[in-house]
């Protein structure tokens, strides 16, 4: 799928986090790195608390994954990951999980296989030759329930939002 440059919007989200290097006791795309057991953790808490998350959840993706970099990410190769759901505004939620606003900004939406197989194209091709730049540093994927499979996971899809911004020289 040809990526798109979507309006800007406000993602809230509300799951479960962890910060470090999330594949110090498996390999990337492995179930039981830190990424796994980040959504393994919040699996256990939505069904804990399912009709409560029901209805405040907001769209229809299952779940989202974030991979937030902090200013020394370069350095020591740590960074958050962020997994649950989009909410609508809340007053109260559940004290084993972590609400977080994402500011507004435009996204650049594409869609892949699973494992990111695809993704190279956006990354190494279209973000770099477009007018626009990453405006935050965190990248976020979501899953659909008609387009995601666990037992099927190679034919699977996920979806890609990237932040970006006018790039300095493209502004005028």
């Amino acid at each position: 799928m040809e990526p798109k440059v979507l309006e800007a919007k406000i993602f809230k989200l509300l799951g479960c986090v962890y910060y470090g290097d999330p594949f110090h006791s498996a390999k990337g795309w492995e179930r039981g790195n830190e990424i796994g057991k980040t959504w393994d953790r919040f699996m256990k808490l939505y069904i804990k608390y399912k009709d409560f998350l029901d209805s405040i959840k907001f769209g229809k993706a299952q779940g989202y994954e974030v991979h937030i970099e902090p200013d020394d990410y370069t350095k020591h190769k740590k960074f958050h990951i962020f997994v649950g759901i989009e909410v609508k505004s809340l007053e109260f939620f559940p004290m084993e999980m972590f609400y977080k606003v994402f500011p507004e900004s435009q996204y650049l939406f594409f869609t892949s296989k699973y494992m990111g197989k695809g993704t190279e194209y956006v990354f190494s091709q279209w973000l770099p030759e477009s007018k626009y730049e990453p405006s935050y540093p965190f990248m976020m994927q979501s899953y659909h329930p008609d387009r995601w499979d666990e037992k099927d996971m190679e034919n699977s899809l996920m979806d890609w939002y990237i932040p970006i911004k006018l790039k300095e020289e493209d502004k005028d």
